[in-house]
């Protein structure tokens, strides 16, 4: 009688689980297998973090801005001004202000976001572990610092998340309908966010330039100056993104696949940033929908062949 009962009771348990799972399931509209990659191994991994950890502690603060972001906006329906311009922002500057000393967990920063765009985020996830991977190799003793960056690109290109290395012709990306809604909405966000990516590729060539380890922290300070200066006055007047050529041309000359990677990630940002502050998109459903539909039209190396969006040598990039 008792094994009857235990029985009965595993089978209740299996069908509550099963329930739940569906519902689960079904809220998300699309079960994502979440098939992440271990990023690439070498002698110069965490090298910024061992001996550049001021840039480091920087970079980590970034990580938890943009998810912090895409959560409250997806939350409060990316029209309350307050929630983002005020408490979401502060919220990211008091962060940064820690100098956090590890890249935080972005999914227990912005767990609704994951669920919904999970596929959106790995795709930011790798390439910003391409970004990681270049500042380690132009900051370590690496002696082939070309060999090293050739492998770490041929590892990134080899997943299915790569962003495309074409140049994408960025004014063109940023006249959707629903675009440029984030930074007239959120002019001190945006600001903030685009003073990210100032950092993120303003260091390149100083960091290349400089002969040692001491030469590379001394170029990097007054760039950080600036940066923390925009953090406290966030460039409202600044009309685009920044762009790798503009701040390292030096770096994109030389690597113009690494360079477009990060303006086309970048740009990305800025579009997923406007589909969920915008009402054009309406429901979760939809902005989903309009994400992969960016992400696997416009971004990702797998649509080359047919990406409207490359620039091509005869066009002038403006």
């Amino acid at each position: 009688m008792r094994t009857m009962r235990i029985g009965k009771l595993m089978r209740v348990a299996t069908l509550i689980v099963t329930a739940a799972i569906a519902v689960t399931v079904g809220a998300c509209s699309q079960f994502e297998p979440r098939d992440k990659r271990f990023y690439y191994r070498a002698l110069w991994n965490f090298a910024l973090r061992e001996d550049l950890a001021e840039l480091d502690s920087e970079f980590n603060g970034v990580d938890f801005g943009h998810s912090n972001l895409y959560e409250n906006l997806l939350l409060t329906g990316g029209k309350d001004v307050p929630a983002i311009e005020d408490r979401a922002r502060k919220d990211t500057l008091a962060f940064i202000a820690t100098k956090p000393r590890i890249n935080p967990n972005e999914e227990a920063i912005a767990p609704t976001y994951m669920k919904l765009a999970w596929r959106a985020q790995n795709t930011f996830d790798e390439a910003h572990a391409l970004h990681r991977a270049t500042y380690d190799i132009v900051v370590s003793d690496e002696p082939d610092k070309d060999r090293a960056l050739r492998n770490v690109l041929a590892y990134y290109q080899d997943s299915d998340y790569a962003i495309t290395a074409k140049r994408l012709d960025h004014h063109r990306l940023d006249q959707f309908p629903y675009s440029k809604t984030f930074r007239t909405r959120f002019p001190l966000f945006n600001a903030t966010i685009w003073s990210y990516h100032y950092l993120q590729v303003a260091v390149y060539d100083p960091l290349q330039a400089a002969r040692d380890l001491e030469a590379k922290k001394q170029a990097v300070r007054p760039i950080l100056a600036t940066y923390r200066r925009y953090l406290e006055q966030p460039p409202v007047e600044w009309t685009f993104m920044p762009l790798t050529a503009e701040l390292s041309p030096s770096f994109a000359a030389r690597y113009p696949e690494i360079a477009n990677i990060f303006d086309n990630l970048h740009m990305l940002h800025d579009n997923i940033s406007d589909i969920l502050a915008s009402e054009v998109v309406p429901t979760w459903e939809a902005k989903r929908a309009e994400i992969y539909r960016l992400v696997n039209t416009y971004y990702l190396a797998s649509a080359d062949a047919t990406n409207p969006m490359i620039v091509q040598d005869k066009e002038h990039h403006h």
